[in-house]
């Protein structure tokens, strides 16, 4: 959750600001945030027009200021480290969002030319280029089935992103930009081809990967996403006292970190096949998990989840680290002979999302992603694709930033290709 500054300390960050020309920490946000014009406009007292600068970058802010990781993105490029520490780049953004509201900023939008556009998803991508169509007098229609908003709003624990900033966020873009909402699930596009003109695709990674070993379909086997639905929902997960979470990204360690808070005499191990080092979880959701008492199994591969009925236990195979793979992280590798058990009484597998079976219009990857060029349209002609359903699993902000940069290419598209 984000760290709240108050007047006095919003001030003495911005003073420690360089204000750099051609700023790296600009750069490094995919958003492209306006980083020292925003800060500056505190500095100097202008909360509105520092708001004016952060939104119209990005209008899920209220959301990246909660739990956008800064560490990744604009603070890693902060010149400001080689003197002291960053800038608390995302603690600014969350003072100014805090203390001003988008309803307080004077909109001056045009009328609208007759243009309407689809966009399958409501959530930070679908929501981004809702808001940017209408900027530019294009009427956004939303078909989303679920609560706008997406994963932040469905899934992220209350105590890491209050429902309220989520909800706000959407129901403001909605209001302010006249985006209009339909209650519909899309699976194909041939009704939407000839009523539209133009489509943007936003459904994100709908689906949880299967983990492949014995065991999977005993009771007290559970997936991740849907226990985070069922906690952000209000209700209990039913959940026993000694549970192992599979996996080493950042849903694992929601999970475990929200089951940790639903009953802190709860046992909870996440339970991964590489080393600290290698988690795909930000930062600060590994220390929060870590501050709630959630364990940690490293070099540990997932052979068989043990039980007559329930769940048991899990044997696990000892892991060794080898060489980088291409991308950077060591490969792992099995030490025969190594199998153990760990007594649990429940097993959350949280290994990945996939795409739905959806639009066999358009193509897919290997990976069954949709396929876009560099302008995120796909392979039919006028249907634009961008978020986790084009990048894979990714962070609030890089879904923002497709959803702006989708926005762009069907304005250019619906003018013939004339740049906007």
């Amino acid at each position: 959750m984000g760290r709240k500054l108050d007047a006095t300390q919003a001030l003495i960050e911005a003073e420690r600001c360089l204000y750099c020309y051609d700023a790296p920490c600009e750069k490094a946000c995919p958003a492209h945030v306006p980083i020292p014009e925003f800060i500056q406009s505190i500095r100097t007292g202008n909360l509105k027009g520092s708001m004016e600068l952060i939104t119209f970058a990005n209008p899920s802010i209220g959301v990246c200021g909660e739990v956008c990781p800064e560490e990744q993105f604009c603070q890693s490029a902060c010149i400001r480290a080689a003197i002291d520490y960053p800038i608390k780049i995302r603690e600014l953004h969350k003072f100014v969002t805090d203390n001003v509201k988008l309803t307080d900023l004077e909109l001056d939008l045009p009328p609208l030319n007759g243009k309407k556009v689809a966009i399958i998803g409501g959530g930070p991508a679908g929501l981004a280029c809702a808001r940017e169509l209408r900027r530019f007098g294009v009427k956004p229609v939303i078909f989303e089935k679920k609560e706008l908003g997406g994963i932040p709003a469905q899934e992220i624990s209350k105590e890491r992103l209050p429902d309220n900033v989520v909800r706000e966020g959407a129901k403001q873009i909605l209001t302010l930009f006249g985006a209009e909402v339909k209650d519909k699930k899309m699976l194909d596009l041939k009704e939407l081809l000839g009523e539209f003109d133009a489509i943007f695709v936003a459904t994100g990674l709908t689906e949880e990967l299967e983990l492949d070993i014995k065991g999977v379909n005993l009771q007290n086997v559970h997936t991740a996403r849907k226990l985070l639905k069922t906690i952000k929902s209000g209700l209990e997960t039913n959940v026993g006292k000694r549970v192992g979470v599979i996996g080493g990204g950042n849903v694992a360690v929601e999970v475990a970190a929200a089951l940790k808070r639903e009953d802190p005499s709860r046992d909870v191990e996440v339970v991964y096949r590489r080393g600290l080092k290698e988690l795909k979880a930000f930062k600060d959701e590994i220390d929060e998990a870590l501050e709630l008492g959630v364990g940690f199994q490293f070099l540990a591969i997932p052979m068989e989840i043990k039980g007559e009925n329930s769940v048991e236990g899990l044997v696990v195979r000892r892991a060794r680290l080898g060489a980088p793979d291409e991308s950077g992280r060591r490969v792992f590798e099995e030490v025969e002979g190594s199998d153990f058990f760990i007594p649990y009484t429940d097993i959350v597998i949280a290994i990945g999302q996939k795409a739905q079976e959806i639009f066999p219009e358009l193509k897919k990857t290997q990976n069954g992603l949709i396929e876009v060029n560099e302008n995120l349209e796909t392979s039919v002609k006028g249907v634009f694709a961008g978020g986790d359903i084009v990048r894979g699993a990714n962070t609030i902000v890089e879904s923002v930033s497709d959803g702006k940069k989708a926005a762009s290419a069907i304005l250019q598209y619906l003018q013939g290709g004339k740049n906007v």
